[in-house]
């Protein structure tokens, strides 16, 4: 066990049984999804970019272990597209909770959960009212704020000319210039084409999670892929690390 953070899944019990007597109590996971990401990126795409941010936050937070994404998430909205696997909210919070009260039997103070998943944000929220931010003895920390979220890369894109509708908040430049960063191998560009390209207010809203993300765009894409780009993608994950290692900083103090 080596540097700054660890990979929980990779330690063995004696490492994990060492680094808790050492005073490393605090965990970091997140909540991805198996669902649809338009024609051009896996249905794998934000349960690897929970990966990536779990990971990254670890890093930048001294003494903090990484536990394992969650793979399945919230997806109903895209059922309509073949492959896509969702859990219902209550079995998804469920599931979370019984993996923080794990952490905290074994002596875990603190545990800090990632949303790479939109779906996934209400949930938590909601997981955070119930049980007042403690599940077991371990405080729960999640991150919930969608639209600060969604801001720290519109505002990476935005400096590069590149519009909050073309950013896209699904499969759109933004998603694909991470996956760019992340797994190049598993982008298909060739395939990539524009999807809604409207303005997202709440009548949108009701009409995605109504009708399902195929009332907005018949191939899954919210936002336009085409000017993705590997380089702005590693910008959009640091502006996002950013954001959540200041507010995992800011309520562990609390």
């Amino acid at each position: 066990m080596t540097g700054a953070s660890a990979d929980l899944a990779r330690m063995s019990w004696p490492e994990v049984e060492t680094a808790l007597k050492q005073g490393r109590r605090t965990v970091v996971f997140a909540c991805g999804s198996i669902e649809q990401h338009g024609p051009h990126l896996p249905l794998v795409t934000d349960t690897l970019f929970g990966d990536v941010l779990s990971a990254r936050v670890a890093e930048r937070m001294r003494g903090v272990l990484t536990g394992p994404t969650l793979p399945l998430g919230v997806s109903p909205h895209h059922m309509s597209f073949p492959g896509t696997i969702t859990l219902s909210a209550p079995t998804f919070t469920k599931v979370v909770a019984e993996y923080i009260e794990s952490l905290a039997s074994h002596g875990f103070e603190n545990v800090l959960v990632i949303p790479s998943h939109g779906g996934n944000f209400g949930p938590l929220g909601d997981l955070l009212h119930q049980t007042g931010g403690r599940i077991g003895t371990a405080r729960f920390i999640p991150y919930t704020g969608l639209q600060a979220f969604i801001k720290a890369m519109t505002e990476v894109g935005n400096r590069d000319g590149v519009s909050s509708a073309v950013s896209g908040s699904h499969a759109g430049e933004a998603e694909t210039s991470i996956m760019l960063a992340m797994r190049p191998d598993l982008v298909d560009l060739a395939a990539a084409v524009p999807g809604y390209l409207g303005h997202f207010d709440d009548e949108t809203a009701d009409r995605l999670f109504e009708g399902g993300t195929a009332a907005l765009s018949e191939m899954g894409v919210l936002g336009d892929p085409r000017p993705a780009d590997a380089e702005r993608g590693v910008r959009y994950l640091r502006s996002l690390t950013d954001l959540l290692v200041t507010h995992f900083e800011t309520e562990i103090q609390r």
